[in-house]
């Protein structure tokens, strides 16, 4: 299961909605996962704590920083660095060093494929990425019916909507929850 940014309960009590489960609110349910997948864009991460795996390419240029996607790293499964093919297994700490970016190995490779397999991602909602989530989720679903239109006309009269996407203080509560190698 995707990580839940912004729980229904507070979507339903910012919004005044009635019915007992998101379910209830079709719209609302795929935007929530819609506004998750957006932070994870922006920010250059992904949230969700759970075992993933990666191979990474490096060429000429030797390296030591091994950015991995999903940060905090909790532990490391396996990795494997494959020269020519010959492959070498790093089993502990001797050989690598769980960064805030992803791994740093001790020695440097290049022209080399890197096999990860790890757990990483948050277990604990931050509260800017909650409150950045609610913001942009209530957003989302109260324009629902205007998704696209640069204005609204209604009895009042016309206003302009702006593009699609973040809003500027989702934004800003973003930033702090960047991968530091996305700068």
């Amino acid at each position: 299961m995707a990580i839940e940014l912004v729980s229904y309960a507070n979507l339903k009590s910012l919004l005044d909605l009635e019915d007992a489960a998101i379910t209830d609110y079709p719209a609302l349910n795929v935007l929530r996962d819609s506004v998750t997948s957006a932070f994870e864009a922006y920010t250059g991460r992904l949230f969700e704590s759970t075992s993933r795996s990666e191979t990474i390419y490096i060429g000429a240029s030797a390296t030591t920083m091994l950015k991995l996607e999903a940060i905090p790293i909790s532990s490391i499964t396996s990795l494997t660095v494959t020269v020519s093919e010959t492959t070498e297994t790093y089993t502990d700490h001797d050989d690598y060093e769980i960064t805030a970016y992803g791994l740093k190995l001790l020695s440097s490779v290049s022209n080399c494929t890197i096999a990860i397999t790890y757990t990483g991602g948050i277990s604990t909602v931050p509260d800017n990425l909650a409150r950045a989530a609610l913001i942009q989720t209530a957003y989302e679903f109260q324009g629902k019916d205007q998704i696209g239109s640069d204005s609204v006309t209604t009895e009042g009269g016309t206003i302009s909507r702006p593009a699609l996407g973040l809003l500027k203080e989702t934004k800003r509560l973003l930033d702090q929850n960047m991968h530091p190698l996305r700068w």
